[in-house]
């Protein structure tokens, strides 16, 4: 497997682990508050979860030369949209967590650069995971080409029979 395919792994990994933990406190929220913004954001990091799960399931199975078909077709469609829409709402967050730094800078009267670091780590947290689930999503474009295109190529037994 070439090394762009084991780092696409690992990427998925991490953002299984961090959507399903940031799945867990918006349900937990949801629970506490029961508002929809706590369960758009359990929707949203379930959703990016069940993607990643698929995305490696993909890549385990189907590599190197085994195309989407059925079921699992239906599904990665399915997924692979809705990640698109929730995609919006994970912008949303980004831009909610910049809009309370900024409240908070112009509480305190200094530009929002000059704030401490510790108070830009649901931001980060946020762009990683946005940065994450674009490369995911890119990467299952591109897995399914390449899976498409190695079944293309694949040359099976009887056709070597025949050029003998």
């Amino acid at each position: 497997m070439p090394m762009k395919w084991k780092i696409y792994r690992i990427v998925c990994i991490l953002q299984m682990l961090a959507s399903s933990i940031f799945a867990i406190i918006a349900l937990i929220d949801f629970l506490r508050h029961a508002n929809v913004g706590d369960f758009m954001r359990f929707v949203l990091f379930t959703s990016m979860f069940l993607l990643t799960i698929l995305a490696t399931n993909i890549l385990n199975t189907n590599y190197p030369d085994v195309p989407v078909t059925g079921r699992q077709k239906t599904n990665f469609n399915r997924l692979f949209l809705l990640n698109f829409l929730f995609l919006v709402f994970l912008f949303g967050i980004i831009f909610a967590d910049y809009r309370q730094l900024a409240a908070l800078a112009e509480l305190l009267a200094r530009p929002i650069l000059k704030l401490p670091i510790e108070l830009f780590g649901s931001l980060i947290i946020n762009l990683a995971i946005l940065a994450f689930q674009l490369y995911i999503l890119y990467g299952l474009y591109e897995l399914r080409r390449e899976l498409y295109f190695n079944f293309r190529r694949k040359e099976f037994e009887f056709e070597r029979g025949q050029a003998l």
